[in-house]
């Protein structure tokens, strides 16, 4: 039922931002709509270079692997360059690999693999005797491909057949080198017009170490998988780095290799990888380092990765299945932050928004992300970046939208609440008037209820007032008046009204109090005992001392507002408040006078009652008993 706009009480009325039908709809539509542009954020270049950089962060947090110790690395480095140049020529690969391979082949070498690619002949002993040298082991020739271009070793080299590898490797577009080639093999020209296959250089190698093991398995290439006897190598599939720390691998320098200062046993069986570790341009920066990692390293750890056949399931973050779960938490966290919450209600309510923010972020966010990191030690690759990405915009749009309305609504109710002060601030207790400020329904209605009523005049305060100018009289009434208050509020009465010297109070308005009798008697008790000390002051000023009279009633009594619908107050109405007056109206002596049916609420109180005379009251039929109430 909608509340009547040109009612009294029209004020008091919560009237929400949002109807329930509004916010339901809210809560639903606005996560939909943004996870749809959640998806659309993480299909952006700037959201797949942060996840690229996610993986990064997933490795260093898993930490590296044991490495095998049948993949052995030779090192060209710079103090090899400088023990095996001739002279003050240059150091020359061609004239000192064939004694390393040699070396290598006698030591048991299960491949040896050149990370390096030889462009054109040079001198011809030196060529010749290298081509002998790769006839007589198995050797595996580097092969460049960029642009479209396939650069082979010379045809002098090609004549024993020695397997060949694509070297070239593609990073990321932020540089980090984390994938494989998007083609794992490379068809080129063959003789007699056929077409010959050339693999990614680390899958070749590893078919040695995986022949070693199975002699049955084949290779067979297609552009964008090799299938690898029972492994299947994917294009572009994430590099599993088991280590970047060049101590952890077997490592030889060529200048050991070719005088022979190493330990056969460590090659015997091995698959040896001669690569530079000085170039800058084969140096990359990979997930594991903070440095630049020479190349031969990556093909090295990709070898592992093949013959342990360690893969990552990358399906959660590719394609649909990728936006489907970016779209499923970006959902779920929208209806988190805008399922819309009455923060207002509290009185704390700004901090709870807050808490509640931090749980959204501890609980997605931080959630996430610690679900991508044990997923990814378990080998499964899910999306970071994207899904953080949506569900930030999921929970900043959605509580900041809850902030919008919580604003508006609190100033709502800080409007009703200093309207309801303006109206009881100065009728009640502070408890009293925070209670309804908290709860207005207390006196949004008119109610019929069990009260207590107090009236308290000044006896001969006619005749002094007739002696004082106003001004006195106005100091005289608020000094007065300013002790009495404080005694009805110690025991939470309402204040109806001052009449003159005359004041109203009533107990179980606007909250109800069971106990409202003996407030009454004790406010009555109070008011006394203020009284006594205003006198002690005035008796030292030379003031004539006050008597007041007090007389209260309990009976039913409507309280709410009263008034038309520009005007109104919030008062109580009833045959008990005037019963009450008149009761008042016997005190001629200053007693405190209560009726039969006050004194029968209180008879088992420790109080001082007693029969003060049997009295007729205007207005009403019958005899009254009434009773006084003595100040100890």
């Amino acid at each position: 039922m909608r509340p009547d706009s040109s009612s009294a009480t029209n004020y008091l009325q919560h009237r929400p931002l949002l109807t329930t039908l509004q916010a339901r709809l809210l809560g639903i539509g606005a996560p939909l709509l943004i996870a749809l542009l959640g998806v659309g954020l993480a299909d952006t270049d700037k959201i797949r270079s942060l996840n690229d950089i996610t993986i990064d962060w997933r490795f260093r947090a898993r930490g590296p692997l044991p490495v095998r110790s049948d993949i052995v690395v030779v090192q060209l480095d710079e103090d090899s360059r400088q023990t095996l140049k001739a002279g003050k020529h240059r150091f020359e690969l061609r004239r000192h690999l064939p004694d390393a391979i040699d070396r290598l082949a006698d030591a048991g070498a299960l491949v040896i693999g050149i990370d390096t690619w030889f462009e054109d002949l040079g001198d011809p002993q030196v060529d010749a005797r290298l081509a002998d040298a790769i006839g007589g082991a198995n050797v595996l020739l580097g092969v460049a491909h960029s642009s479209g271009r396939t650069k082979r070793a010379p045809a002098l080299f090609l004549e024993s057949l020695p397997p060949e590898g694509i070297i070239t490797v593609y990073p990321d577009p932020d540089g980090v080198l984390r994938r494989l080639p998007p083609e794992s093999c490379i068809f080129v020209p063959g003789a007699n017009g056929q077409v010959q296959r050339i693999p990614h250089f680390p899958i070749m190698a590893a078919l040695f170490g995986v022949l070693e093991r199975d002699p049955d398995a084949d290779l067979h290439c297609e552009n964008f998988a090799t299938r690898l006897g029972s492994r299947t190598i994917a294009g572009r599939s994430l590099v599993d780095y088991a280590s970047l720390d060049l101590d952890d691998w077997a490592t030889l320098t060529f200048a050991d290799v070719v005088h022979g200062r190493f330990d056969p046993e460590v090659i015997d069986g091995a698959i040896v990888l001669i690569g530079e570790s000085r170039k800058i341009r084969d140096r990359f920066p990979m997930p594991l380092s903070r440095e630049l990692v020479p190349g031969v390293y990556y093909h090295a750890n990709v070898v592992a990765q093949i013959l342990d056949d360690r893969w990552f399931a990358e399906s959660p973050a590719q394609g649909s299945a990728r936006r489907w779960l970016i779209a499923g938490l970006g959902l779920v966290s929208g209806f988190f932050a805008w399922n819309q919450r009455h923060w207002w209600q509290h009185r704390h309510s700004t901090p709870l928004l807050m808490v509640y923010l931090g749980v959204g972020i501890v609980v997605f966010l931080g959630g996430w992300s610690y679900v991508s990191a044990k997923l990814f030690e378990h080998h499964i690759l899910v999306p970071v970046a994207g899904p953080l990405a949506a569900m930030s915009l999921s929970l900043g749009s959605g509580l900041a939208a809850q902030w919008v309305i919580l604003s508006a609504e609190t100033r709502r109710l800080m409007e009703r609440a200093r309207r309801i002060e303006a109206l009881l601030g100065q009728s009640v207790s502070h408890a009293v008037l925070e209670a309804v400020k908290h709860d207005p329904e207390q006196i949004m209605q008119t109610r019929v209820r069990e009260v207590s009523v107090l009236f308290c005049d000044l006896r001969g305060f006619t005749a002094t007032a007739g002696k004082l100018d106003p001004r006195e009289v106005a100091d005289l009434l608020n000094e007065y008046f300013n002790h009495i208050t404080s005694a009805i509020f110690e025991n939470d009465g309402f204040i109806d009204k001052f009449v003159g010297d005359e004041v109203m109070a009533v107990f179980s308005v606007p909250l109800a109090q069971p106990d409202h009798p003996l407030r009454a008697v004790r406010t009555a008790i109070s008011i006394k005992r203020h009284l006594a000390e205003l006198n002690r002051r005035r008796k030292q000023r030379g003031q004539l001392p006050l008597v007041c009279g007090i007389g209260i009633h309990t009976g039913p009594a409507a309280a709410g507002h009263i008034g038309s619908r520009d005007r109104s107050n919030y008062t109580v109405v009833g045959h008990t408040i005037n019963l009450a007056a008149r009761i008042e109206g016997f005190t001629t002596g200053g007693e405190i006078l209560i009726s039969e049916a006050l004194y029968d609420c209180l008879a088992d109180q420790d109080l001082r009652m007693s029969f003060w005379k049997q009295v007729e009251i205007r207005g009403d039929q019958g005899r009254h008993n009434l009773y006084q109430v003595e100040v100890l």
